[in-house]
């Protein structure tokens, strides 16, 4: 198999088990959080800010884990530009 190919599949499988490592650490942080309220209950719901925060933190890992380039793409980027640059021209003429 070619190495570049290999690389890109070793790439891929450590960026899934990172967010699995991820996700996991998120369960249980946040199950801790709501645990500590439970047993020490205040009139204030504090742990939905910390499950807020952290739930915007795995989504954004795993936008970029399992559908990468898809919301913040170089290359759409370009191929936006230059099809830009390019009505220009066809305008121009």
């Amino acid at each position: 198999m070619n190495a570049l190919i290999e690389q890109q599949i070793y790439e891929r499988a450590r960026r899934r088990v990172a967010f699995g490592i991820h996700l996991i650490a998120y369960v249980i942080g946040v199950l801790i959080n709501w645990v500590v309220w439970v047993v020490y209950p205040t009139p204030h719901i504090w742990p939905i800010w910390p499950t807020l925060g952290w739930s915007i933190g795995i989504a954004s890992h795993y936008l970029g884990v399992y559908h990468p380039g898809q919301i913040f793409s170089i290359d759409q980027e370009i191929e936006r530009v230059v099809r830009k640059e390019l009505n220009k021209k066809d305008q121009n003429a």
